[in-house]
């Protein structure tokens, strides 16, 4: 086939076989060695002040590790002389306010279904899965654990109630989404649900977007393995739950992706994902990060499972509708 002339069904370029294997074994390698960096960054800043640890580790993960996918691309289309349909996967054209609606409909409907998962499991088994944060002692107890370090309130507007966050944190997310997370977000979605999407473009919904996440997951283990999401003591199981999450935001995605016909808003509800992850950490006190207390647990697994599985019937409902 052509890599030039022919298209597919959301009129991008198709991908040769060797050309995509090549862009994979150079993502790989530029990940072991972002990986590497990490492991240095954690080893450099160990003796820092807690705060300030945090602040380089996530600085770099943010510059220097997230967007592996584009440097990759982008590697591959100037080192290698591999055709990479740039422009194709960052168009805009197929971007329209009704098509945005579906995506932050998944989000809140995710962001219900997770609140009201966490609300419900806390009260039956608070031990095991934690539960909302129902003072103000609760947040800044979970501030000083996620900074490392104790906090001064005297001069803070603390909320009436922490749940008073929920509305203003949705909306954080929602604009967060829409602007800068967007941009980061797309640093790994012109891989994922762009480049690798077209690479894999022969094969059924389900197979091509799990295979995709499959991969996706193990790009993460080099910051899983350091502690990243699930802390060190997790290391072993969170590298295992989280390949299990990418898949299924995967297909999450890849509906996005082929609903919309736009790589970018796959990004926006990345990136709308993300923003309100930090609030779920703060809102969370108490149980494992493998099951309730983080955004990428198990709990947050099922509800977009849930998601993801409306998504398949509602389009399932509408494609018997067409043939009667």
């Amino acid at each position: 086939m052509s890599n030039t002339t022919e298209k597919t069904s959301n009129s991008l370029p198709l991908i040769k076989k060797e050309h995509r294997n090549k862009v994979l074994i150079t993502l790989f390698l530029v990940t072991a060695l972002a990986g590497g960096g990490y492991w240095a960054v954690i080893a450099v800043t160990s003796s820092s002040a807690p705060p300030v640890a945090l602040a380089l580790r996530l600085a770099y993960i943010a510059v220097l590790y997230m967007p592996v996918p584009l440097y990759t691309l982008l590697l591959s289309r100037l080192m290698l002389g591999i055709p990479i349909p740039f422009r194709a996967l960052l168009s805009l054209k197929h971007i329209t306010v009704k098509k945005y609606a579906l995506v932050a409909g998944l989000f809140l409907a995710w962001a219900v279904l997770m609140i009201g998962s966490v609300a419900i499991l806390g009260w039956l088994w608070p031990e095991t899965f934690g539960h909302l944060a129902t003072t103000n002692g609760h947040l800044v107890h979970n501030l000083e654990k996620l900074i490392g370090t104790s906090v001064d309130t005297s001069a803070m507007n603390m909320p009436p109630t922490p749940l008073a966050m929920l509305p203003l944190g949705i909306f954080g997310a929602l604009m967060a989404g829409l602007t800068v997370n967007a941009i980061f977000a797309m640093a790994e979605e012109i891989m994922w649900r762009g480049y690798l999407a077209q690479a894999f473009a022969g094969r059924p919904f389900c197979k091509k977007y799990v295979t995709i996440g499959v991969l996706w997951g193990l790009w993460h283990i080099p910051l899983i393995a350091l502690g990243y999401n699930y802390g060190t003591a997790n290391a072993l199981p969170g590298s295992v739950l989280f390949i299990g999450f990418c898949v299924v935001m995967s297909l999450v995605l890849g509906f996005v992706v082929e609903r919309t016909r736009s790589v970018w808003l796959a990004a926006v509800l990345h990136g709308t994902f993300n923003g309100f992850s930090n609030v779920m950490s703060l809102l969370v006190v108490g149980g494992s990060s493998l099951l309730a207390s983080s955004a990428v647990g198990v709990v947050s697994l099922v509800m977009w499972l849930v998601v993801f599985a409306g998504c398949y019937i509602s389009t399932a409902c509408a494609s018997v509708k067409k043939r009667v």
